[in-house]
């Protein structure tokens, strides 16, 4: 396939949209919300537009929405506003696609010292070699089910700056002294792959005297912005195989790149004090917001970056890295030094790039001087040296020097203990440690550390996310206070007290009141004293917008009343040359108290939740409502003018009061009061969802998606107020209409007209879905029109009399039976499977796909399966004193086997199968991986978001959790795994299209050895089996012949599919 032909598989933009979806759940801008939601809720259509523009090769992108963020201050410390762009989320599914397809092909090629924006791969230690030495890492295919766009932190930053220390180190002394490492330097060295620094017969330099070398670092200004779409599309040209030749894709990504500014919707100062400036209309860079803005910017200094590495290749007395904009430079000589950034400069400029070095910028600062002299001319550079000459450049080598064998400016020390913080399971620690690991992020995130190991804002972030997450961690509840508890319940449990118990009681209850304030009091100033520690890291550095969002991402995790102090901070900086900060803050903040309002209102319905969970949300939410919000945003103020960007935050805002009014109505009801209470101020009107979607402009179908996704409440079931929102519903609305699809039993009447009177609303393999809806509703099925092939379909399945059970009677059957029956057994739901799957390799049946009645594949549904009567009402004479046996069992289902009704019945919501004649088998194994999730859950109620189409691919990953929670062994919880998780749909395309994972030469590591595909039905049927045979040494008979199943669990099974396994079954893997 052509990467044209690529970019339109469907497993591409669903792909491309995991990439992005994740990108926006970590994201810490803004962005509308609701604007998201309405395109996940209309996923099918919006992924096959998409589609439908790459294969017409025609692209019109929504200009872009100029949305300013705070940068770092000047030198005097004023605060700044850079760039930043809002892009329409179409547009972003389409790049990411684009990087995707392209990607792994172009990244490859970078070199090895450039760090930045990768694109993920798969990365793991081979753990068995460390028998034999030091762990093998391993280097996968490049990956795209997981979402991942880039490749985690830890194989970027950390890896770049230990392997500029490890270099230095190689510079001077061919052996490294490994005993001079810790963990991260040594498993750095590991992946150096292609790193020809850290190659012993690179430098072929004998170590300078006193072991000095010279090291020096450079951005490049404005980078992003700078950067031409010119070379980048030259990049795509050059380095992408056929795309010079392929017109259509050519076409494709030259359209992809003219990029419109829309400023509208920011006021005149918001647009003025934006750095670099900017204006309506055609824009050529970079857009800072472009989820793969970083992989663009790889594309367009990708042929540099290959120049720069054959002069290096031939100079063996330079390293040079590269972390997006940020360069860092090592070289034996200094006067070598500035004439390699002098080159480098001008290759810059003659790849027509468009980016320059910042001479403000250089490390250390002389060199400015010394590559531009005429910069010593400017008399307003109040940090001009008073050297000249030689007296300049002996300055500037000794700023420069470092020690090659022990690099101090170059260590890695925080870096290891942000690695070490980051890998600590916080709930394996004693109480002890868990007060060292604290004290060392609250180092972390007050010490002034210098910024070439790692970014101050990035080291701070990380701190106070990981205070934010472990705090609540730290609640021990008081032994003496549960003491006083259990002995208080003891007399409690007695009919009468005499007298002296009752004195006892009383005195147990002042004991508890007094030790409930206590233990009150020590968590309240324990809170008091960690939103004390972030308060002072943000107000130390308000431009770092993460710091903020910490403040309050604590605040909800714990219940601390935090927003009083917030509040005072906007109010003193609400004027002066903090106000546009202030804006930006404040908005952000209203953004990210939406989302966790949705969070908060579920888990006060969730009674699975610890008690100081839902106190903590229920304090949030009732903290939130007494803040004054109108400090953050005027959101009170009716005739306040609000700048596009504070409207979206401020509709979020509304409508996560709204719907978390409902959800909190029946346990918390005077919340719920307060909560629309707050809404209507907002509003200037009665907080209804029809008044929601009119002051909103967005319907409440997309608001109550919103709900839904953000929380993944209500799963197999309406919530009780349901009834509310769907009145709400506006019949002309696409996205209510599809909203309304989430419950086919409680359809409206206009929704059953609108099936009629439109021909689009129903798609064949909608009849599983409409058999639901026909079952709830038949009299207004019944107004059908049956003419529609979809209608005439569940019409006949409806009239069609069965003498068996289809799957749902069936484990609605088995649903009430004993534990241990047989019939409510694993072994039991692999053999329907089983027989459903031979049915297929019937002896006769040469060519699988070659006979017509066999695409019934695609049409497995529970409906479709009939078990015999014989399995409910089991004969007599199989049972031993009126006990059914594992033998008589197996007896019964051999005699009875199961059937198949041929016809079948197509459902979307149990197939992978998009295409008309796509008959590929790994997009066949969902419907067989669903009928065996919902036999051993004795459930088929599907996820109620699958109702709605694209959901149903883009939520699949929500079965994981429920398959790590049955009670079934290791070998059938593998299989379901290959059946139904995405990555299995991943791993078959390997082979396929190799392209796409950057493996066309088949050198990267395997990573499937604990997911191997099921090749083929034959494999599935020895693999299903195979199952069985494990589970059958593990049945036994007890008492009075009473059937009993152990589950067998293997470690090596819950990873592996391939261990133990029959040598003739391994083969059909």
């Amino acid at each position: 396939m052509t990467p044209h032909e690529l970019l339109q598989l469907p497993e591409t933009l669903l792909w491309a949209w995991r990439k992005v979806r994740r990108c926006y759940q970590i994201a810490d801008s803004l962005y509308d919300q609701a604007e998201l939601a309405a395109f996940d809720l209309n996923l099918e259509a919006e992924l096959e537009s998409i589609r439908q523009d790459f294969a017409a090769a025609r692209w019109r992108g929504r200009p872009l929405r100029l949305i300013p963020q705070p940068k770092k201050p000047d030198k005097l410390g004023n605060p700044r506003l850079r760039q930043y762009f809002e892009l329409a989320v179409r547009d972003q599914v389409a790049w990411a696609a684009v990087a995707t397809v392209l990607g792994p092909e172009l990244d490859r090629k970078m070199p090895a010292w450039s760090y930045g924006n990768r694109l993920y791969r798969a990365a793991w230690y081979e753990d068995e070699a460390a028998e034999q030495g030091s762990p093998q890492l391993n280097i996968g295919p490049y990956r795209h089910a997981s979402g991942h766009l880039y490749r985690h932190f830890k194989h970027s930053w950390p890896l770049y700056r230990r392997h500029l220390s490890l270099t230095a180190r190689r510079m001077v002394a061919a052996p490294i002294d490994l005993s001079e490492l810790d963990h991260g330097e040594r498993r750095a060295l590991d992946q150096a792959e292609g790193l020809v620094y850290l190659d012993a017969q690179h430098w072929t330099r004998e170590a300078p005297p006193g072991d000095t070398l010279y090291a020096a670092s450079l951005d490049l200004k404005k980078f992003y912005p700078s950067v031409r779409v010119e070379a980048i599309l030259r990049g795509f040209t050059s380095h992408v195989q056929g795309f010079a030749t392929d017109p259509a894709l050519t076409s494709l990504i030259t359209q992809m790149l003219r990029f419109e500014v829309d400023d509208n919707g920011l006021n005149a100062e918001m647009r003025a004090a934006v750095e670099p400036p900017v204006s309506a209309g055609h824009y050529n860079g970079i857009p800072t917001g472009l989820f793969v803005g970083g992989f663009l910017a790889n594309v367009a200094m990708l042929s540099l970056d290959l120049k720069v590495d054959t002069l290096l290749r031939e100079n063996r007395g330079i390293a040079h890295f590269r972390f997006v904009d940020d360069h860092a430079v090592l070289a034996y000589d200094f006067e070598e030094l500035c004439n390699w950034i002098s080159d480098f400069a001008g290759l810059l400029e003659a790849f027509d790039i468009g980016a320059a070095i910042e001479p403000d910028k250089y490390v250390p600062p002389e060199l400015k001087y010394i590559l531009d002299p005429e910069t010593l001319k400017d008399e307003e550079d109040t940090e001009r040296p008073l050297e000249r000459g030689e007296a300049l450049i002996s300055r500037a080598a000794k700023a420069a020097a470092i020690n090659g064998r022990k690099p101090t400016e170059l260590m890695t020390r925080t870096l290891a203990q942000v690695s070490m913080l980051a890998a600590t399971d916080f709930d394996l620690l004693t109480d002890a440690g868990r007060s060292q690991r604290l004290e060392q992020l609250e180092w972390l995130l007050l010490a002034n550390i210098p910024e070439q190991e790692i970014r101050g804002d990035t080291r701070m972030a990380f701190a106070a996310a990981r205070i934010a997450l472990l705090t609540p961690a730290l609640f021990r509840p008081d032994e003496q206070l549960l003491d006083a508890h259990r002995t208080m319940q003891s007399y409690k449990a007695k009919k009468q007290l005499s007298e002296t118990e009752t004195e006892i009681v009383a005195g147990l209850q002042q004991t508890i009141v007094d030790l409930e304030n206590s233990e009150r009091a020590d968590w309240e100033a324990l809170l008091k004293r960690h939103f004390g520690l972030l308060f002072e890291a943000f107000t130390a550095h308000p431009d770092k917008a993460r710091l903020f969002i910490r403040l309050i991402d604590f605040c909800r995790a714990t219940g601390h009343e935090g927003f009083g102090r917030l509040s005072v901070w906007m109010g003193e900086h609400a004027n002066g040359q903090y106000s546009l900060l202030q804006t930006y803050l404040g908005t952000l903040a209203l953004q990210r108290l939406a989302r966790h309002i949705l969070s908060a209102s579920a888990d006060l319905t969730r009674s699975h939740l610890l008690h100081r969970e839902r106190s903590a949300a229920f304090n949030f939410i009732d903290n939130l409502l007494r803040a004054d919000l109108d400090r953050f945003l005027p959101v009170g103020l009716a005739d306040a003018p609000l700048q596009r960007f504070e409207r979206d935050a401020r509709n979020a805002l509304v409508a996560a009061l709204v719907l978390g009014a409902f959800e909190v109505e029946t346990p918390h009801p005077g919340l719920a009061a307060a909560m629309r209470k707050r809404a209507s101020s907002i509003l200037s009107s009665t907080p209804d969802p029809s008044t929601l979607a009119l002051v909103t402009n967005h319907s409440i179908g997309t608001w109550y998606h919103w709900l839904l996704s953000s929380t993944r409440a209500h799963r197999d079931a309406p919530p009780p107020y349901w009834q509310q929102i769907a009145d709400a519903h506006r019949e002309n609305d696409l996205h209510d209409t599809i909203s309304l699809r989430r419950y086919p039993a409680l359809l409206p009447d206009y929704v059953w007209t609108a099936m009629n009177s439109d021909t689009t609303w129903l798609a064949l393999d909608d009849a599983g879905w409409l058999l639901e809806a026909a079952r709830a509703n038949p009299i207004s099925f019944q107004r059908l029109d049956t003419t529609l092939p979809v209608v005439a379909v569940v019409e006949a399945r409806l009239a069609v009399p069965e003498t068996g059970m289809t799957l749902f009677e069936w484990v609605e059957t088995v649903r009430d039976l004993h534990a241990s029956d047989p019939r409510r057994s694993e072994w039991t739901a692999l053999e329907i499977v089983r027989q459903v799957v031979d049915h297929f390799l019937k002896p006769d049946s040469a060519d699988l796909f070659a006979i017509p009645e066999l695409d019934a594949l695609d049409r497995l549904h529970p409906e479709s399966i009939i078990i015999s009567p014989a399995w409910r009402d089991v004969p007599d004479h199989v049972k031993i004193n009126g006990n059914m046996t594992w033998e008589g069992w197996r007896k019964v289902t051999r005699e009875h086997p199961v059937r198949l009704i041929e016809t079948g019945l197509e459902d979307y919501r149990y197939r992978e199968n998009l295409k008309e004649k796509d008959r590929q088998w790994p997009r066949r194994l969902r419907p067989i991986g669903q009928l065996l999730w919902g036999l051993l859950r004795c459930s088929f109620q599907l996820p109620t978001a699958w109702n709605i189409r694209g959901q149903e691919r883009g939520l699949i990953e929500i079965v994981a959790g429920d398959l790590e929670r049955l009670p079934i062994s290791s070998f059938t919880l593998s299989l379901l795994r290959a059946c139904l998780l995405p990555r299995s749909v991943e791993t078959s395309f390997l082979i396929d299209f190799p392209a796409l994972f950057g493996n066309e030469a088949g050198l990267a590591s395997d990573d499937t050895q604990f997911d191997r595909p099921i090749k083929s039905p034959e494999a599935l049927a020895a693999l299903l089996g195979h199952a069985q045979a494990v589970l059958v040494k593990s049945q036994m008979t007890v008492l009075e012949y009473r059937p009993r199943q152990l589950i067998p669990v293997r470690l090596e099974d819950i990873t592996k599919m391939d261990d133990g396994i029959d040598p003739e079954i391994e083969e059909l893997l």
